[in-house]
């Protein structure tokens, strides 16, 4: 997981049901098509998910969501060979099954509590891995009562990385996403992102998954401006929907900081 940062993650979801009907893609076709663009638009990684976990979402049994990500996955990289691709999903055995297919990251929701066998897949083929501060699916979307959300998630976070060296997992591997508005309330999700900075110096790539969430009130001009604040602070990543208007936003703080140096 070597970045140059601020890099940009790019949503696909093969799904009916995500949060945001601008992110699904209705084949594996159109799925590939929309992650080619993505890379054009300047994307680094396209990340294909085929289970929603917004409240409310209907759980996917597991062939389903193997049926539904695998296909998508061998089409864009059909169409994108050297593109890195990444497969969100919580469970092992679609994990595998991308990786198979050519997937060459995990982005685990799950990142608390994974599946059995994740790390033990994660050791076994070397993939890139997103640990989202997530504790599992659920339908109903309840939110956590912290005291100190920033502490805590930095704690269980640092916790979580542990338990995946001690079984065999090379940390090198790993980035970290604090999971932004999963258990959390809005104000805590904010309080999230307000420390990006104290998250981004730690030895871990950092990734800021705020993009069109309700605690931004879910619009692309706020998802766009917390992306940009997020790498200003130094975030390595930023995973969005709005793909052509975060890259066009990074670009123009790169040059700026470059031109503040000369």
């Amino acid at each position: 997981m070597r970045l140059r940062g601020p890099e940009v993650m790019a949503i696909v979801n093969v799904t009916p049901d995500s949060f945001f009907a601008g992110s699904r893609a209705a084949s594996a076709e159109d799925a590939a098509a929309r992650g080619a663009a993505a890379f054009e638009a300047g994307a680094l990684i396209v990340d294909i998910g085929g289970e929603s976990t917004r409240p409310g979402a209907a759980a996917v049994s597991i062939e389903e969501e193997i049926a539904r990500v695998t296909p998508a996955i061998q089409a864009l990289r059909r169409a994108c060979p050297e593109g890195l691709i990444s497969v969100d999903t919580r469970r092992t055995a679609v994990a595998r099954a991308a990786l198979e297919v050519g997937a060459d990251i995990v982005n685990d929701v799950q990142g608390l509590n994974p599946d059995a066998g994740m790390a033990a897949l994660l050791a076994e083929t070397g993939a890139g891995y997103v640990l989202m501060h997530g504790r599992g699916w659920t339908p109903r979307g309840e939110v956590a009562d912290r005291a100190d959300a920033v502490a805590e998630i930095e704690s269980e976070l640092a916790a979580a990385v542990a338990r995946l060296a001690e079984a065999g997992v090379d940390v090198r591997q790993v980035a970290l996403d604090p999971g932004l508005g999963f258990e959390k309330s809005h104000a805590d999700s904010w309080r999230l992102v307000g420390a990006t900075a104290r998250f981004a110096a730690g030895e871990r790539p950092w990734l800021v998954a705020a993009s069109r969430k309700r605690f931004l009130g879910g619009t692309a001009a706020a998802s766009v401006g917390v992306a940009l604040w997020s790498a200003a602070q130094g975030a390595d990543l930023v995973r969005v929907h709005d793909v052509a208007e975060t890259v066009g936003a990074l670009w123009a703080f790169v040059r700026a900081e470059e031109a503040a140096h000369v």
